[in-house]
């Protein structure tokens, strides 16, 4: 994709001159706003010329027909803290599933996270239905179920030391207990509280490297905030990740396609949350532990 700039519409204001980080507007000598000839390969498509332009239809993303939305004016400070501080991870939902429509909403705001260089390098799979949750969630269960079965060996342990390193043996002997539990407890109600019976997951996955984690995260994060602006509730399920991305050939065979050189970096369920009660208060945390550096 690159952008294109049509001259005979353009006000030549200077907004997207002075906007550019890789100018790639100047003025030329009649004070015209141009477009400079290798844009296409200095362009971060960051769109940022876009969003500044006054005049519609001068500045485009080739291959792109998406209507630009207006900005609107901020909330308060004060509102935005107190929204981002008000959401909480729920964990119990009615068997109500989410619409589609509602699904394509956190989607559509995963995608406006920043990303390093403007990658967008996160994609979405989005699993609809209790049923095909579930049994997503019985591969983590059963991986974490074998590694028990390990853990309650002398031989099996030292494997697991010698394959994994002491640094992953020692946090799978942190969570062993934890582990046990989510397995008794499947035992026992048939329930995986790894998935916590919700109605939806949305797996975000991109390139097996660092930057890919954060960017996901990010857009993890952005669909966190609105699905609490839209009364649904969501968690992020770490230990499930940490399962399902050693159990990628279990995926394929039910259809969940993690392309090669992709990883799941973040796993969000997503539901109607069944409360009987209203959170009425913002529950305290630690205290920042921040360090200053310089004057302020």
């Amino acid at each position: 994709m690159e952008i294109l700039h049509d001259e005979e519409i353009c006000l030549s204001c200077g907004s997207c001159v002075e906007t550019c980080l890789r100018r790639n507007f100047q003025y030329d000598e009649h004070k015209k706003v141009q477009l400079i000839k290798n844009s296409v390969n200095n362009c971060l498509l960051c769109g940022h010329c876009l969003a500044v332009c006054p005049k519609d239809g001068a500045l485009k993303l080739k291959g792109n027909n998406e209507e630009l939305k207006k900005v609107l004016p901020p909330p308060s400070p004060e509102i935005i803290y107190n929204f981002i501080a008000s959401r909480r991870s729920i964990r119990r939902f009615t068997s109500k599933i989410p619409t589609k429509e509602q699904i394509e909403t956190l989607i559509d705001i995963g995608r406006y996270a920043p990303s390093g260089h403007n990658s967008q390098d996160f994609n979405f799979i989005v699993v609809f239905g209790h049923d095909k949750v579930k049994s997503i969630g019985k591969i983590a269960l059963q991986f974490y179920e074998g590694l028990i079965n390990r853990l309650n060996t002398f031989i099996g342990r030292q494997l697991i030391k010698i394959f994994a390193g002491n640094k992953t043996f020692n946090n799978l002997e942190k969570m062993e207990p934890r582990l046990r539990r989510h397995i008794a407890i499947y035992k026992e109600t048939g329930s995986i509280e790894m998935v916590w019976d919700a109605p939806c997951l949305i797996l975000i996955h991109g390139p097996d490297k660092h930057d890919s984690a954060i960017n996901s995260s990010l857009a993890g994060y952005n669909i966190i905030l609105q699905a609490h602006s839209m009364g649904l509730g969501t968690c992020i399920l770490g230990l499930l990740r940490e399962g399902l991305i050693r159990q990628v050939n279990q995926l394929n065979e039910i259809g969940i396609k993690i392309p090669g050189g992709n990883n799941i970096h973040m796993i969000i369920c997503v539901g109607i949350p069944q409360l009987s009660s209203k959170y009425l208060k913002i529950p305290p945390r630690n205290s920042p532990n921040t360090t200053y550096y310089g004057t302020l």
